[in-house]
């Protein structure tokens, strides 16, 4: 795509430069610098020119950003900031100063999302399909707080559970007691044991989405 085209595209979309950078997963500063002519590689090349089939192929009045690859920079909470994490949840300038990572996905999504590094392996049972292992980096949505006092859709998902005792852990929640508050926390390798956690006493609650296996090993 042509340096030129990008301002086109952008406007064709009615995106702010702040906006139409989330999309292609860069910084507003790296499409200031492809409008003025700054090199384009080649994945972001790609993503451009779908998104300038996207404006000028179809009706723009009805544009979508659904049909082709997304970029997303995600908060990044490393296993070794995790302690940190617990105490500054809620601290906006503190969640804001979390490094980014980025993320493809397929289309757009709401709602608040963090990665997550694991560290341990309490939940690998050495099932290829299920296992998640040390290292791994997990892609969460939060869970919001008024929603913990209804059913969780526990037979969807793996969690992350931010709590004030145990920090921030990967279970399964096999059980949960909407009239008592608690949560039956389970671990798929079976030499950790299963327990019951007081909803009161988890800080913040995140659904798995997706997974990225580490090469660390």
């Amino acid at each position: 795509m042509e340096n030129k085209e990008v301002k086109e595209v952008r406007k064709a979309l009615k995106m702010t430069q702040t906006e139409f950078a989330e999309k292609v997963g860069v910084s507003k500063i790296t499409i200031i610098s492809y409008e003025k002519g700054g090199v384009i590689p080649k994945s972001k090349s790609k993503i451009l020119e779908n998104m300038h089939k996207e404006a000028f192929e179809n009706d723009t009045s009805k544009a979508s950003l659904k049909d082709y690859e997304l970029i997303k920079l995600v908060p990044l909470v490393a296993s070794r900031v995790q302690a940190g994490f617990l105490s500054g949840w809620g601290d906006d300038e503190y969640i804001g100063e979390l490094p980014k990572i980025p993320w493809e996905v397929e289309k757009e999504f709401k709602g608040n999302y963090f990665c997550f590094e694991v560290e341990g392996d309490s939940m690998n049972n050495s099932n290829p399909s299920e296992a998640i292992l040390d290292k791994d980096i997990l892609l969460c949505r939060e869970i919001q707080k008024h929603h913990w006092k209804n059913k969780l859709h526990i037979n969807s998902w793996d969690f992350v559970i931010a709590h004030k005792d145990r920090g921030i852990v990967v279970k399964r929640i096999t059980d949960q007691n909407v009239e008592y508050g608690k949560l039956a926390l389970h671990s798929l390798n079976n030499l950790y044991e299963d327990y019951t956690v007081n909803i009161e006493d988890v800080i913040a609650l995140f659904n798995v989405v997706a997974m990225k296996r580490s090469r660390r090993r």
